[in-house]
């Protein structure tokens, strides 16, 4: 598990590294990623976007470098991922880039293997390698479309699951991708996963150490995500708030969560 302190040092360094990326080029007009959206599909459908396999190699060895500082336990298994990475030739990190593109473990899993890499090390790192990438396009295709009317359970960007919502102090709710940082809004009394709004089936769960952040569970599907309620006020309500740090830092609501039966996404059907 990644230390609160590492995923807020690298949440900084992607920042950094978003500013740094060159500008991505979309080349489909307003009018189809329109049309994509209206049709439930997320943007990456009609924008498939391009990551350079020697510049993800380039943040992912960043990544990798910081967690090593954070983790010095890690070491050895960070020294063999960097010299893969160093090693590696154009077409084996454009592989990398495709296959975390992918969304899909198995193709990274194999990378790993070819390259004498730990899986277990090489997924989560190469998904945070992905957000300054992410982030960017995001913010590149928001400038040319509005995903206001998206109310679906999946980012209207990458098509990912949210991780954490949030309740504004207007008591709106939105949900919160963590690869590519896009919020978007959600009904406001029904479950994220299976949209349930027999109130019967909702509960809230809190935990006094950790509130403003609750746990919106779910009896129908058994599905629970963890949300920020900003109606209190103070520094929880400012919009800087970094909703991936934070669901790091809540990893006990998750625990608690999981003693009561309950899981992200809600239950396998």
């Amino acid at each position: 598990m990644q230390s609160v302190e590492f995923v807020r040092a690298w949440r900084q360094k992607a920042r950094e590294w978003q500013e740094r990326l060159q500008e991505p080029a979309v080349l489909v007009d307003a009018e189809k990623l329109a049309q994509t959206l209206a049709e439930g599909r997320p943007l990456t459908e009609a924008v498939p976007p391009e990551v350079p396999g020697d510049r993800l190699a380039a943040v992912l060895a960043d990544v990798a470098q910081l967690l090593a500082g954070y983790r010095p336990a890690a070491r050895p298994e960070v020294d063999r991922l960097l010299g893969a990475l160093a090693g590696a030739d154009r077409a084996d990190q454009d592989a990398l880039a495709a296959a975390a593109l992918s969304g899909l473990v198995v193709p990274v899993e194999e990378w790993a293997r070819q390259h004498g890499v730990p899986a277990d090390l090489l997924l989560p790192l190469v998904n945070l390698a992905l957000q300054p990438f992410m982030a960017r396009y995001a913010r590149a295709l928001g400038r040319m479309v509005s995903w206001s009317a998206w109310r679906h359970n999946y980012c209207p960007v990458c098509g990912r699951e949210p991780d954490v919502a949030r309740i504004d102090p207007d008591n709106l709710r939105y949900l919160h991708c963590g690869l590519c940082d896009t919020q978007w809004q959600t009904h406001r009394l029904s479950c994220v996963w299976c949209e349930t709004d027999d109130a019967k089936k909702l509960q809230v769960l809190t935990v006094a150490d950790l509130e403003p952040f609750r746990l919106d569970v779910c009896d129908a599907c058994g599905g629970y995500i963890k949300t920020l309620d900003q109606r209190h006020g103070g520094l929880w309500a400012l919009p800087s708030v970094d909703l991936f740090v934070e669901d790091a830092r809540t990893r006990k609501l998750d625990l608690v969560a999981a003693e009561q039966g309950y899981r992200r996404g809600g239950r396998v059907q």
